[in-house]
């Protein structure tokens, strides 16, 4: 067996670091870099192809695992280079982490069994973006695609919205090793309220409104400090806001952290905040597990992928999109309430329950493959389908 994985990130470069000690960047880092190397042992070749990889080239990991990567155009895969490496390693398998048709055509094509298994959501208001999300509903749906995996239930639904049946459509979650039952309901602290956000910095993922929410909350003479963790585009601009509102001392950029210095962030925070715009491809951020894991309550914004699980929830707050004065509104109404915050923060246990899934994506991976006694009809109560037939 002949496997190619095209996926986010560089793979040998995290494979070097967890195997000299150094931490995770991200949760179940180690986890998938640790299956993967695994899987190449039972294949005669295993080739990782990394988009957004900083230099283009071609790494070999062991005898039997090779790992290049190819540089974005645009924040999208460069397909043409892709396809050059898959025809140069010639798979008979294709783990597609990239909703690309230009490389899904490829495939079938070529013949080359294919699973498409994604982290994203395909509620695009455009005409542009709506005519795309149908052309690539259609693609998925031809019978040589024989399951789509998405991450969690919400982003399968605006699969399903685009034309892929339900049946052949499957939610995975990673491994579900940071639990709510682990750590202690929280009370509202005698102090500053600490908000967390984790994630991208970046205009469309809400960051702005942080600050700006920030900015509304002090002026209200509610105390706060607010700690922004990540990377991205938007930081310079962030900074610039910090600067204009006098804000230096309430709001803090951290950049990135390694997963368990966000973990730890999360443990001590009263509240995160997911206040992205509907215009970014949300799937179900994993911030949101680990906040819910850590019992920490929520501020989200009122994207399409939060609806499902967190309107109306006891343990999360929802504000509309694009609007600071409604989520420091949603804020105010926990961390100034001892009572709503403790029972907040006593129902994130429910929540996280109700939020998880019990296929994990390497159980995805192994039955599509047919491994370990596994096939994808072990796994059809796990199907999109079937989830939906069970809810009524």
């Amino acid at each position: 067996m002949r496997v190619a994985v095209v996926q986010y990130g560089v793979f040998h470069d995290r494979y070097a670091a967890l195997k000299a000690g150094e931490p995770e960047t991200y949760y179940a880092q180690a986890y998938s870099v640790n299956f993967i190397a695994e899987l190449a042992e039972r294949c005669e070749f295993l080739g990782v192809i990394g988009v957004l990889g900083e230099e283009p080239g071609e790494t070999a990991v062991s005898d039997r695992l090779r790992s290049a990567c190819v540089p974005a155009i645009n924040g999208a895969p460069d397909a043409p280079a892709i396809i050059a490496l898959l025809k140069k390693w010639r798979p008979d398998r294709l783990i597609l982490q990239a909703p690309d048709r230009v490389i899904l055509r490829w495939a079938l094509r070529n013949k080359v069994d294919t699973l498409p298994l994604l982290a994203d959501s395909f509620e695009q208001k455009s005409l542009r973006r709506q005519i795309q999300s149908f052309l690539l509903g259609r693609l998925l749906n031809r019978p040589a695609f024989r399951a789509v995996g998405n991450h969690n239930v919400p982003s399968c639904l605006s699969l399903k919205r685009i034309g892929v049946d339900a049946k052949k459509i499957y939610p995975w979650d990673w491994p579900h090793e940071l639990r709510p039952e682990k750590h202690p309901v929280k009370a509202l602290p005698a102090g500053p309220a600490k908000l967390v956000y984790v994630g991208s910095l970046a205009s469309s993922k809400g960051v702005g409104d942080c600050i700006e929410a920030a900015r509304i909350l002090r002026e209200d003479g509610v105390e706060l400090e607010m700690t922004l963790v990540g990377g991205g585009g938007f930081t310079e601009e962030a900074t610039s806001l910090i600067d204009r509102y006098g804000l230096s001392d309430t709001v803090r950029l951290a950049g990135k952290l390694s997963h368990d210095k966000v973990i730890e962030t999360l443990k001590s925070a009263t509240l995160s905040m997911a206040p992205s715009w509907h215009i970014y491809p949300e799937g179900l951020p994993m911030t949101i597990y680990e906040a819910l894991a850590t019992r920490t309550p929520l501020a989200l914004s009122d994207h399409p992928m939060f609806q499902l699980y967190f309107k109306d929830a006891p343990a999360a707050r929802m504000a509309p999109e694009r609007n600071p004065e409604a989520l420091a509104a949603a804020i105010k109404t926990l961390i100034t309430d001892e009572k709503a915050y403790a029972a907040a923060s006593e129902a994130t246990g429910a929540l996280w329950n109700k939020v998880k899934c019990d296929l994990t994506w390497g159980m995805l991976i192994k039955a599509w493959l047919g491994e370990d006694n596994m096939n994808l009809d072990n796994i059809k109560n796990e199907s999109l389908a079937a989830r939906l037939e069970r809810l009524g």
